[in-house]
């Protein structure tokens, strides 16, 4: 599921005040990739820590196998999202880099066209799957359930749309915001609704689709330049082709990655139960925190590396993926020490099966998270074939070793088999962009020691400062 948006409003106000004119072009430079990724890192924490109250509540209040229903019920959101979007996402954020944002070119409307006809596209297609087809791997999901998953996939598709407006023109500030917003709005209302409506899975998911319009009806409000012309589809003939070429070239790929990734859940559902999905589940995003750096690094790095290729970008890479390589490895570390103790603790004995999960699952998830920022860089300079291919060898991986693996031993090994794609896909991404660069391994990924030094040097710096805010609130108390 997806923070206070009122201190924040009158700065959005501000910004739509300038709606008459497009938002000028960013600076370029690695002050402003610092700048874009601190304030994404902001946002993206935030939402971390409410997610992870969310957790809490989920596994406390309603147990493992409602829990399960969730996981099932928002992974067929995302599949029908991405089917809706046709792409669109990342359509949005190289061609804003191309107009530099401006919304009288035509391709929006083109764009807002696709999205119109992959959102109805996707819904009758989850309609059909589930009142037509209603196959064993969806057992659980009851009709107001199903439901709200139709509800949800236009909303979700146009909100991702927004969301890659606002990366293209690099707002990140705003589009954390948002995302804050969405995430606690829909906290919120899941803790509004749970007592009265009762203690199920029904009541995160509508607490979601509460978050997404709350997030929805904010972001749409902050680009009324692009939809003031988003519906004069006579003047976007020409981009119509172009716009949902390079979407779709792409998305076969997304697609492909998102099965890789979660066509587990749906497979452990299928020979388990909902319970066991909400253990399984629980293990993969616990080790999946693992992502939220490469996430935020690819967020910034994409626009990034569209403005410079040619300008210093191949060196920039090198280093943004040897920093991302020792910071994963050492988070992978010390979520491994420490779940045996933080997961009966926090979400009570009944997950302790999910230890195993996160073990397992941990080494496939440092090779993705480099696997992310990669990807996010081939796609800025016009690799986005590599993706697909990437994704084709997670899927290959996932769908021969889930059913080998999970009949056989359960959760553990659906972790297995998902450790092992994710490794297949991410080293794929590597040796492509080791290719592209013509750099070394070492180059690629090992940082030097004078790197490795910094990082040490600022730890210093921040035991330093702890320490004079330690002495100087003893001094306080004592005067």
């Amino acid at each position: 599921m997806s923070n206070d948006v009122a201190p924040e409003l009158l700065e959005l106000k501000a910004r739509n005040s300038e709606a008459n004119s497009p938002p000028p072009p960013p600076p370029k430079g690695s002050t402003s990739f610092i700048s874009n990724l601190l304030t994404i890192a902001g946002g993206q924490f935030g939402c971390i820590a409410i997610a992870a109250i969310a957790e809490i509540c989920f596994a406390r209040l309603l147990g493992p196998a409602p829990r399960g229903l969730i996981s099932l019920c928002l992974m067929a959101v995302a599949f029908g999202a991405m089917v809706g979007s046709l792409g669109t996402e990342a359509t949005v954020v190289v061609w804003i880099s191309k107009y530099r944002g401006d919304p009288k070119s035509a391709w929006f409307p083109a764009v807002m066209l696709w999205v119109v006809s992959g959102s109805l596209l996707a819904s009758s297609a989850w309609g059909v799957l589930y009142w037509g087809v209603h196959p064993s791997f969806l057992k659980g999901i009851t009709p107001p359930l199903a439901f709200l998953v139709l509800g949800s996939i236009p909303i979700t598709v146009l909100f991702s749309v927004l969301m890659a407006v606002l990366v293209g023109e690099e707002r990140f500030y705003l589009r954390s915001l948002i995302a804050l917003a969405n995430r606690a709005a829909a906290l919120l209302a899941f803790l509004i609704i749970v007592f009265p409506l009762g203690r199920g899975a029904e009541t995160a998911i509508m607490g979601n689709l509460v978050g997404l319009l709350v997030a929805l009806g904010i972001a749409a409000s902050a680009l009324p330049h692009f939809f003031r012309n988003a519906w004069q589809l006579l003047q976007a003939q020409k981009q119509l082709v172009p716009t949902i070429f390079f979407g779709i070239r792409g998305q076969a790929g997304t697609l492909a990655s998102f099965f890789s990734y979660r066509l587990d859940v749906f497979v452990v559902n299928y020979f388990l139960d909902a319970s066991q999905v909400g253990l399984y589940s629980l293990g993969v995003i616990i080790s999946e925190a693992l992502w939220q750096l490469p996430a935020i690094v690819a967020m910034a790095l994409f626009p990034r590396t569209a403005r410079t290729v040619g300008d210093g970008a191949e060196n920039f890479t090198c280093t943004i993926l040897r920093q991302v390589s020792l910071i994963t490895i050492a988070a992978a570390l010390l979520i491994a020490l420490a779940s045996p103790i933080a997961i009966p603790l926090i979400f009570g004995a009944r997950f302790a099966p999910s230890i195993a999960v996160v073990w397992c699952i941990l080494p496939g998830t440092v090779g993705m998270a480099l696997g992310k920022v990669v990807a996010a860089d081939l796609t800025a300079r016009g690799g986005i074939n590599h993706l697909p291919v990437s994704a084709g060898i997670g899927l290959l991986l996932t769908l021969i070793l889930d059913f080998l693996l999970i009949p056989r031993l359960g959760i553990k090994g659906a972790a297995i088999a998902s450790s092992i794609a994710y490794l297949g896909s991410g080293v794929y991404l590597l040796i492509v962009i080791r290719h592209k660069l013509k750099t070394s391994w070492k180059n690629l990924l090992v940082p030097s020691f004078e790197e490795i030094k910094g990082y040490g040097r600022f730890w210093s710096l921040f035991r330093a400062g702890l320490r004079s805010l330690s002495a100087e609130s003893r001094t306080t108390s004592t005067g």
